[in-house]
């Protein structure tokens, strides 16, 4: 009987897990399926050992560009090889073996990339660090052709542009430190707590957006990339809507402005009405002139005639 009631509130736990997932609010849900008799910190349905599971998003932050990673290749690089200066770069922490949330994650994001009109390897760059330091070069390979090959069709630079690296632990530690990236191992079955994130890097490692939900609007994400790239992504028009929305953090989008709003649209009728009235403004002081014109010639009369 007790072994009953253990399932039933692992059931009812994952349950809750699944429905915040499907809310679209930030994903700190777990990544490692529930062990049973753990502590369940009944009022939120969330285990204890995810209370620190969380990101603190470090806008601003800079990303170094010198820690060595290992590519899907076995290649050494470092994060500069992708922040590279001319593009951004969306950035994620991940790990192959995970039951859940990498893959829910990963997924949605795969779906959401093929339906953006930007191109992955050519407007902005994609990394994803898994965060177990024991995860095989070959393990790595194979989870990034689980995502990028579905994504040919749409986006053919994605076997360029979206790389999976791994790293040694330090290097995990501190690259999840600067993102601000909060998770926890269990050591009984070597499962990550661990939340779901993006970060939008700018061609230089500064951090400029966070993604924490686990499905993500194509135009939300072209807005972020636009935000990101600084000049280098989108044409001035995108720019310009960008400057007409902000970032919600509490819905995980880009939500319009209205003040904004407002000034662009004061802004353009004030313009058409000067493009408009021009032409009235210009014909009048042109028939001014030709008036003026020929007042001085009455007033003048005649000219003299020379005598004889």
């Amino acid at each position: 009987m007790a072994g009953s009631g253990d399932a039933r509130t692992t059931i009812a736990v994952v349950a809750l897990g699944l429905i915040s997932l499907l809310a679209g609010g930030p994903s700190l849900v777990l990544a490692q399926g529930l062990q049973s008799g753990q502590d369940v910190t009944l009022n939120d349905g969330v285990p204890r050992e995810v209370e620190n599971v969380t990101v603190d998003q470090n806008l601003g932050a800079q990303i170094p560009l010198d820690l060595p990673l290992t590519d899907s290749m076995g290649r050494k690089v470092k994060t500069g090889y992708y922040i590279d200066g001319n593009k951004p770069t969306i950035v994620s922490l991940n790990y192959s073996n995970c039951p859940m949330l990498c893959n829910v994650q990963l997924n949605q994001l795969a779906k959401s990339l093929a339906d953006l009109d930007l191109q992955i390897g050519k407007d902005f760059q994609m990394l994803s660090v898994s965060i177990d330091p024991k995860e095989s070069t070959a393990t790595a390979r194979k989870t990034k052709t689980k995502y990028t090959e579905q994504l040919i069709p749409s986006q053919p630079g994605v076997e360029e542009g979206w790389e999976f690296c791994t790293a040694q632990q330090p290097i995990i530690t501190k690259l999840a430190d600067v993102l601000g990236f909060r998770y926890t191992r269990d050591a009984k079955s070597g499962e990550y707590y661990h939340p779901a994130m993006l970060a939008f890097v700018s061609p230089k490692g500064v951090i400029t957006r966070y993604s924490l939900a686990v499905a993500f609007e194509p135009e939300d994400l072209r807005k972020a990339l636009v935000e990101a790239g600084e000049g280098t992504v989108g044409t001035k028009v995108d720019q310009l809507i960008l400057w007409c929305f902000s970032y919600d953090p509490d819905s995980n989008s880009y939500v319009p402005q209205a003040w904004r709003i407002m000034r662009l649209g004061g802004a353009a009728t004030i313009g058409l009405m000067l493009v408009c009235l021009a032409p009235y403004w210009i014909g009048r002081k042109g028939n001014v002139n030709v008036q003026s014109a020929s007042a001085v010639e009455v007033d003048n009369g005649p000219p003299e005639q020379p005598r004889e």
